[in-house]
């Protein structure tokens, strides 16, 4: 992807949000292109820009949205109240969490599209993003891709019907995720190695594993991600979901769901071991 179209939308929402101090990272197709690239990976380009934006009242997300209208040109979503389309017509979606959440949920007294839930940006947010650095000279946090699955499987969760996407970025990361996250994984993973398993298996392992660490802070999410796991591993080749995942990595519904078990028996079983010197 060409990261110098985004530069005029960095530009502003960076100011935008350097003049209120809101801090944010990047969620979404974006930030899983980032970490495509870096592994020059090739994947579908978007040209949806996602923003997780920490804010403490409905107010301040307000005033975030006026301050890009009023001062960039951005214009508001019809639609949906969390979009703005910036002057070169690309989407922004500006998605708030922190103390603006009631019970998991943001709700803005508008028409159409006012309410997200926010399940898990806190806690990605905490420890599921990483610093980068692009070639329009900007630096951004991004969320990292256990992080992205983390969100996607919440996002697919509430609202499965309009979300299928997600389920096929899942499985496209869940394909490419031993390659992206080698080292990680025989540096800190490497007590999966002693039992014959295979590297697809392995890979599942560790994306579990790795979702687990960020949800584990809150009881509340890590029991959420358990139902969404174990759900479509009892569904099975009756989960839509498994069968977008299985399309996407070209395997049977029986291989599929055997590694998406691996994976929820990832986020339940945590390294155990220290990692090499």
């Amino acid at each position: 992807m060409r990261y110098g179209e985004l530069k005029n939308v960095f530009d502003a929402i960076e100011n935008a949000l350097n003049q209120l101090s809101i801090d944010f990272y990047l969620i979404g197709a974006l930030a899983r292109q980032i970490w495509y690239d870096k592994a020059k990976l090739n994947y579908r380009a978007t040209r949806d820009v996602d923003y997780a934006v920490l804010v403490g009242t409905i107010e301040q997300y307000q005033a975030l949205k006026d301050y890009l209208i009023q001062h960039s040109g951005f214009v508001a979503g019809t639609q949906n109240q969390f979009v703005l389309i910036s002057p070169d017509k690309f989407q922004i979606d500006l998605l708030p969490f922190g103390e603006i959440e009631s019970a998991g949920e943001v709700v803005v007294e508008r028409t159409g599209m006012s309410s997200i839930k926010v399940d898990g940006m806190q806690e990605v947010y905490d420890s599921g993003a990483e610093i980068v650095h692009l070639e329009t000279g900007h630096t951004f946090k991004a969320a990292t891709l256990p992080g992205i699955v983390l969100l996607k499987l919440i996002s697919y969760d509430d609202r499965e019907e309009l979300r299928l996407k997600d389920a096929q970025d899942i499985g496209n990361i869940l394909n490419n995720f031993f390659e992206l996250y080698e080292n990680n994984i025989y540096a800190n993973h490497h007590d999966l190695f002693d039992n014959e398993r295979s590297l697809e298996d392995i890979s599942a392992i560790v994306l579990g594993r790795e979702i687990g660490k960020i949800a584990s802070v809150n009881k509340k999410l890590v029991a959420r991600l358990s139902q969404i796991l174990n759900r479509h591993c009892e569904l099975a080749e009756r989960s839509a979901f498994v069968r977008m995942i299985s399309a996407e990595l070209h395997k049977e519904i029986e291989l599929t769901t055997s590694l998406w078990k691996s994976v929820a028996w990832g986020t339940q079983n945590p390294v155990l071991l220290p990692p090499f010197p």
